[in-house]
C-alpha cells in the first residue's frame, strides 16, 4: 500500500521551492538582528574611512588633431601608443617635479599644497630620495635640510635669503625651486619628501586616463590627485607636450625628406646634363644613311633595356622585403612589442602595394581584407590590453593574410625571373644585331640608351621633390588645444554624506542579502507549501510553537512533569495552540479521503519533533467530544507518557506483549475524562518483534471492541523501524515534522521506508510553525 497514491495525486506540487515572498519576508523579521549587525559593521568602517578620506581632484583637457589629408588607422594607432609612452611622462615628471610630496602636518586641518610653498618645482631624471625640511625662522631666511637616517639627524644642504629665493631657482640634490612670491603666508616648517623617479613615473602613468575618440580627431587627458594645483598643470604638460612633439616630429620628418630629395635631384641633374652632351657629340660624328632603321632598333633595345630594369628593380624589391622578414623570423621576437609588430605590418603593407602586383586581382583584395582587420585591430586596441582575445584573434586574422601575401610574393618572384630571362634573351639578340653595325652607330645607340635612363632618373626625381616642397608649404595636420584643464574648486569626494549615506545603505542591502542567502540555503521544513511540494503529503494540522524554559535542565521524568503542567488542551480554554490541535482532530474525523480512522501511529524522523507532546494533545481534543480514546506509548525504549499523565510506568505495554499481564492490568486512566493510557512498561531487548507479534494483534482486536480511537506514540524514525512495523497493523500513519528543523531530504528518505509496504501514511503534522498569533518567546520540547 506505501504512501496513499491519491494523496500524491491531489497534493502534487512542482520539485524544489518556489518564490514564497512571505517566507521571506518572515525570514527578515525573523533575522533582523543580522541585517542590523551587517550594516553597523560595514557602515562604520566605511564612515570613519570618509571622515579620513582626503579631497581629491580631477582634471580633464581636450587635444584636437585635425589632419586635412585625411586621418589613417596608422596615424590613429601611432598616436594612441604616443600617449602612452615612458618618454612623455618622463618629462613630465622632471618639468613638474612630481617626485615632491608635502607632508602635512597631523594638527592642521587645512590641507597645505605645492603653490603655497613653491612658485617652480622641478627634477633631473636622478633626484636624491628621501625625507626633507623647509624651515622659515621668521627673519626673512630659509634653511633646508635633509633628515638623514632613522634617528632624524639633519644635514643642511641650503640657506638663503627668501626674498632671492622667491625671483632665482635653486638647485640641489638633483631637484630645483623658486619660492612662492607671497613670502607672508609660509609656515614655520615645511616637512616634504623626494621620491624615487621611477616610481613616480610608472604611478602618473596609472592615474592618467586616456579616451581617444574612434576616428582620432579628439582626446581628453583625464587625471585625479589630492593637490588640484599638480593636477592641472600636469594635465596641461602632457597635453602641451603631445601637441610640441606631434609639430616637432612632422615638421622634422619633412625637412630631413626634402634635403635628401635635393641632393638626389642635383645628382640626377648633373649626369642628365653630361649625358646630353656626350649624345650630341656623338651624333654630330654620325655619318650613316639609315637612320630610320637605326632609329627603331635603338628605340625598341631602350624598350626592353627598360622593360628589363623595371622587372629586376621589382624582383630585387620583393627579394629585399622577404629577406628581412626572414630575418625577423629568426629573431626572437616579443609579441607584445609594439615596434616590432608595426615593423613587420609595415613590410607586409609595402609588398601589397608594390608595382610588380600592379593588375593582379588577388592581391588586389588580400590588401583590401588586410587594410580592414588592421582597421578593426586599431579601433580594438584603443579600449583593450594587447593580449586582450579579441586583439589575438584579430592579430591571428592579419598573420594568415601575411601569409597569403608572401605566398604570392613568392609565386610573383617566380613568374619575375622568367620574364627577366625572356626579356634578357630578346635583349641580347638586339644587341648582337647592333654590334653588327659600325662603331659609330654603336656609341650612339650606347649614349642614346643612357640619355633616356638617366633623363627618367630626373624626371622622378623632380616629381618627388615637388611633391615634398608642396607637403612642407601645406600643414596637414592641425593639433591644438581646444579645452585646457582649469583647476577645480571642488574635490570629487567632497560630499562625503551622500558617500557615508552609501555605505550604510550598502551595508543594510548586504544584510538583506545575506538573510535571503541563508533562506535561500536553508533545506528544513518551515510551511505548508515546503511539506506539500518536497513530501507531496497533506498537511493535517499546523501547530504554533510551544516553549518549556529550562525543559533541558531536567531529566525525562522531571521534564515530562513540566510538560504535564502546560498540556494545552486540557481545558477549553480558546488558545492559539488549543485550536491548533481542535483543528488537527477535525482533519482526522472528517477527512474524505482517509474515511474513518480508529487506529493511529504517531512518529516522527527524529527526536525533538515534539512526537509524544503532539501524541498527548490529540488524544485529550478526541476525548473532549466525547470520544473514548486510548493512548499507547510504543516507544517501548524510552517512554514519557507515563509521566505525562502521573500513572505508573509497569506493569505497562511491553509486560503485556511478553505476556506478563493482562491487558486489563495496563490500561490506566487519566485525569481527562474518556482518555485511557497505556505506559511503555519494562525495558525489553526486542522491541520491533514484540510489535510484530501475534500478541500485538490480538491486542488490536481487543481494543477495536472498547475504544472509539487508539493512538500509538512510537519512537522516531531515524531511532528505529518500531512505527514501520506498527504501521502496517493500523488505519493510518502520521508524520510529525518540526518546522525549521527536519531536513526535507532526512524526511523524504524516512519516507521511503513505507513505499512498498501496507501501511497508510495519511499527511504530516507540522509542528512549531512561526504563526503570528504564537505566543513569543515559545521553544519547543525536545524529544
Amino acid at each position: 500500500m506505501g504512501i496513499d497514491p491519491y494523496l500524491l495525486e491531489e497534493n502534487s506540487a512542482p520539485e524544489g521551492p518556489k518564490l514564497d515572498l512571505l517566507r521571506y519576508w518572515k525570514a527578515l523579521k525573523k533575522r533582523w538582528w543580522v541585517v542590523a549587525i551587517t550594516t553597523v559593521v560595514v557602515t562604520v568602517p566605511w564612515v570613519l574611512q570618509v571622515k579620513k578620506e582626503q579631497p581629491v581632484y580631477e582634471a580633464t583637457a581636450t587635444i584636437r588633431f585635425t589632419n586635412y589629408a585625411g586621418n589613417s588607422d596608422a596615424i590613429v594607432g601611432a598616436r594612441f601608443q604616443q600617449f602612452h609612452s615612458r618618454t612623455f611622462y618622463e618629462r613630465i615628471v622632471s618639468e613638474l617635479g612630481l617626485v615632491l610630496a608635502i607632508e602635512q602636518p597631523k594638527n592642521q586641518d587645512t590641507p597645505i599644497f605645492r603653490k603655497q610653498i613653491f612658485s617652480k618645482f622641478t627634477s633631473t631624471n636622478h633626484p636624491v630620495s628621501g625625507s626633507y625640511v623647509l624651515r622659515f625662522p621668521g627673519d626673512g631666511t630659509f634653511v633646508l635640510k635633509q633628515i638623514l637616517g632613522e634617528g632624524g639627524r639633519e644635514a643642511e644642504l641650503r640657506r638663503g635669503n627668501i626674498a632671492e629665493a622667491t625671483l632665482d631657482t635653486l638647485a640641489v640634490n638633483g631637484f630645483s625651486f623658486q619660492l612662492t612670491n607671497q613670502p607672508k603666508n609660509l609656515p614655520r616648517e615645511v616637512f616634504f619628501s623626494i621620491g624615487n623617479f621611477r616610481s613616480t613615473v610608472k604611478s602618473l602613468r596609472g592615474r592618467v586616463n586616456l579616451d581617444m575618440a574612434r576616428d582620432g580627431t579628439m582626446a581628453q587627458v583625464t587625471m585625479q590627485d589630492i593637490d588640484p594645483f599638480i593636477v592641472t598643470q600636469t594635465v596641461n604638460s602632457l597635453a602641451r607636450l603631445v601637441v610640441q612633439e606631434s609639430e616637432q616630429t612632422a615638421t622634422g620628418t619633412r625637412d630631413e625628406q626634402l634635403k635628401i630629395l635635393q641632393a638626389q635631384l642635383e645628382k640626377s641633374k648633373k649626369d642628365l646634363d653630361a649625358s646630353n652632351e656626350r649624345l650630341k657629340l656623338a651624333r654630330q660624328r654620325s655619318t650613316s644613311s639609315s637612320e630610320v632603321a637605326f632609329s627603331e632598333m635603338l628605340s625598341r633595345r631602350s624598350g626592353l633595356d627598360r622593360d628589363l630594369n623595371e622587372l629586376k628593380t621589382s624582383r630585387e624589391a620583393l627579394r629585399d622585403l622577404l629577406g628581412r622578414l626572414n630575418a625577423q623570423n629568426a629573431a626572437a621576437a616579443d609579441p607584445g612589442n609594439m615596434q616590432q609588430l608595426e615593423e613587420r605590418w609595415l613590410i607586409f603593407r609595402i609588398i601589397a602595394g608594390n608595382r610588380a602586383f600592379d593588375g593582379s586581382t588577388g592581391m588586389a583584395l588580400t590588401r583590401q581584407r588586410l587594410d580592414d582587420a588592421e582597421k578593426e585591430w586599431n579601433e580594438v586596441i584603443r579600449t583593450m590590453e594587447i593580449a586582450s582575445p579579441r586583439a589575438r584573434e584579430l592579430q591571428r586574422k592579419i598573420e594568415q593574410l601575411h601569409a597569403q601575401i608572401e605566398e604570392m610574393t613568392r609565386t610573383r618572384m617566380a613568374t619575375l625571373d622568367r620574364e627577366i630571362t625572356q626579356k634578357g634573351s630578346e635583349l641580347a639578340l638586339l644587341n648582337a644585331r647592333v654590334n653588327q653595325l659600325p662603331s659609330e652607330r654603336i656609341e650612339l645607340s650606347d649614349l642614346d640608351r643612357e640619355n633616356q635612363q638617366f633623363a627618367k632618373l630626373y624626371e622622378d626625381a623632380l616629381s618627388r621633390y615637388r611633391m615634398a616642397q608642396l607637403d612642407k608649404a601645406v600643414k596637414t595636420e592641425f593639433i591644438d588645444i581646444l579645452d585646457p584643464a582649469i583647476e577645480p574648486e571642488l574635490p570629487i569626494n567632497s560630499n562625503k554624506k551622500a558617500k557615508a549615506a552609501a555605505g550604510g545603505a550598502f551595508g543594510f542591502a548586504l544584510g538583506i542579502m545575506i538573510v535571503l542567502l541563508w533562506e535561500m540555503m536553508d533545506r528544513t521544513l518551515k510551511t505548508v507549501d515546503d511539506v506539500k511540494g518536497h513530501l507531496k503529503l497533506d498537511v493535517l494540522g499546523a501547530i504554533p510553537q510551544v516553549a518549556f524554559d529550562n525543559v533541558f535542565d531536567f531529566q525525562d521524568h522531571e521534564k515530562a512533569r513540566v510538560i504535564d503542567q502546560q498540556l494545552v488542551t486540557h481545558d477549553f480554554a480558546p488558545t492559539p495552540i488549543g485550536e491548533a490541535y481542535r483543528s488537527l482532530r477535525t482533519s482526522l474525523i472528517y477527512n474524505k479521503k482517509t474515511g474513518r480512522l480508529q487506529t493511529l501511529v504517531l512518529t516522527s524522523t527524529a527526536p525533538g519533533d515534539g512526537k509524544s507532546f503532539t501524541a498527548a494533545n490529540l488524544g485529550i481534543t478526541l476525548a473532549q467530544q466525547k470520544s473514548k480514546t486510548l493512548l499507547v506509548d510504543t516507544d517501548l525504549r524510552r517512554g514519557v507518557q507515563h509521566n505525562t499523565f502521573g500513572v505508573p510506568k509497569e506493569p505497562g505495554f511491553s509486560n503485556y506483549l511478553c505476556g506478563q499481564v493482562i491487558s486489563a492490568d495496563i490500561i490506566n486512566e487519566t485525569h481527562i475524562p474518556n482518555l485511557s493510557m497505556i505506559s511503555c512498561g519494562s525495558l525489553v531487548p526486542n522491541p520491533s518483534e514484540l510489535l510484530g507479534s501475534l500478541q500485538m494483534r490480538r491486542f488490536l482486536d481487543e481494543m477495536r471492541r472498547k475504544f472509539d480511537v487508539i493512538i500509538f506514540d512510537t519512537p522516531p524514525l531515524n531511532a528505529a523501524t518500531d512505527a514501520v512495523v506498527l504501521g502496517t497493523q493500523v488505519d493510518g500513519v502520521t508524520i510529525v515534522v518540526r518546522a525549521g528543523k527536519t531536513h526535507r531530504e532526512v524526511a523524504r528518505q524516512k519516507l521511503e521506508l513505507f513505499h512498498n509496504l501496507e501501511a497508510k501514511v495519511i499527511g504530516v503534522i507540522l509542528n512549531g510553525t512561526s504563526v503570528d498569533l504564537a505566543h513569543e518567546g515559545y521553544s519547543y520540547y525536545h524529544y
